[in-house]
């Protein structure tokens, strides 16, 4: 039990602090890490895919009470997300930072993908715009402040426990 709420607090400290306090703070020319995808890696590599599942959904769907447009597709996103990432788990070596960095990277490159493919509805400029201004230096910095993060996580004894 203590193990499961040192994790939770742990992400959903980085979620909703790094999302409103550090991310404005850090932002470089409007580009900030994704911190909610950055937390959802940490949940899912520590806990598995069925914690990253419904971390994910609870993480979607709470960004989404902010467009009722797209309601919904938040979640199914990172729930999705969170499935694959926790299947991930037993695949990925612990403890090598630049591979943790590519798998927030491309965890967030993922996202934005299929995020922006339906919100687009399939019209190449509001795709590919965003894609490639924003979506890619976004995962380039997640990928940087994820390494740093999931070194922390390491420290505090969450990401190398086995259930």
């Amino acid at each position: 039990m203590r193990y499961f709420l040192q994790t939770s607090l742990i992400w959903i400290l980085v979620a909703f602090v790094g999302e409103t306090l550090i991310s404005p703070a850090i932002s470089i020319k409007g580009i900030s890490p994704d911190f909610s995808i950055i937390a959802l890696v940490v949940l899912s590599l520590a806990a598995g895919p069925m914690p990253g599942t419904v971390g994910g959904f609870v993480l979607g769907l709470i960004q989404d009470l902010s467009n009722p447009a797209l309601l919904g597709l938040h979640a199914l996103c990172k729930c999705t997300l969170g499935f694959s990432l926790g299947a991930l788990r037993s695949r990925l070596v612990h403890g090598m930072p630049v591979a943790e960095g590519i798998v927030v990277a491309l965890a967030v490159l993922a996202h934005d993908l299929v995020f922006l493919l339906v919100q687009s509805r399939l019209v190449d400029e509001a795709f590919l715009n965003p894609l490639l201004t924003e979506s890619f230096p976004v995962a380039i910095y997640s990928g940087v402040a994820g390494m740093l993060i999931i070194r922390l996580a390491d420290l505090v004894g969450i990401m190398g426990q086995e259930d």
